[in-house]
């Protein structure tokens, strides 16, 4: 959204990084949780001290070599431990969930839910009848339902936004529910 988006951090500090400082420049006006991200940032840039004499850039710090490739990423994630077998999952179990969320979540891992594809699996619905409600023109799944559907991901897409969190939504239910368990406190 910023109309500076090519310059670097000197000229943007050099534009001024204040709050009303010339370096926040935007297309559009921002809406109220934007401008509180602004001004955190620029708490954050305001005891910011540049090195004259060092060529500014991004730096990837979790490879040796400071640069980002698909590779350094992926020996980071898989270096953060392995996530549990995703077909044994003992913490849907948890005792200070309702009894209701702890049955659809057990069916909604186990794929039991009265989805379109599963009904027509069953024979109570015809080929023709098994697409996502969404209009999307996928089959109607649980994984594609919770996770996939471009309509109903926006869901998710949501509450990670408001849980601060910035992740990739994995590929399947049980991977979501092993993913998201530590965040209520259920280890």
């Amino acid at each position: 959204m910023s109309l500076l988006k090519g310059e670097s951090v000197a000229a943007m500090r050099s534009l001024g990084w204040r709050v009303e400082g010339e370096a926040w420049r935007w297309r559009r006006r921002l809406f109220a949780w934007e401008e509180e991200s602004v001004g955190e940032l620029t708490l954050l840039l305001h005891n910011v001290s540049l090195q004259v004499h060092r060529e500014d850039k991004w730096m990837w710090k979790v490879d040796s070599s400071s640069r980002y490739t698909n590779r350094s990423a992926y020996n980071f994630i898989i270096s953060q431990g392995t996530v549990e077998n995703p077909e044994v999952v003992p913490s849907v179990w948890h005792k200070d969930i309702p009894l209701k969320v702890l049955l659809f979540m057990w069916r909604l891992i186990r794929d039991r839910l009265p989805t379109k594809n599963n009904l027509h699996r069953r024979r109570v619905l015809d080929f023709d009848d098994q697409f996502c409600v969404g209009g999307c023109g996928s089959a109607e799944t649980s994984t594609h339902l919770f996770l996939h559907c471009m309509h109903f991901s926006l869901v998710w897409k949501h509450i990670l936004q408001w849980l601060g969190v910035v992740t990739v939504l994995p590929n399947d239910t049980t991977w979501h529910f092993n993913q998201f368990q530590h965040f209520g406190g259920c280890h």
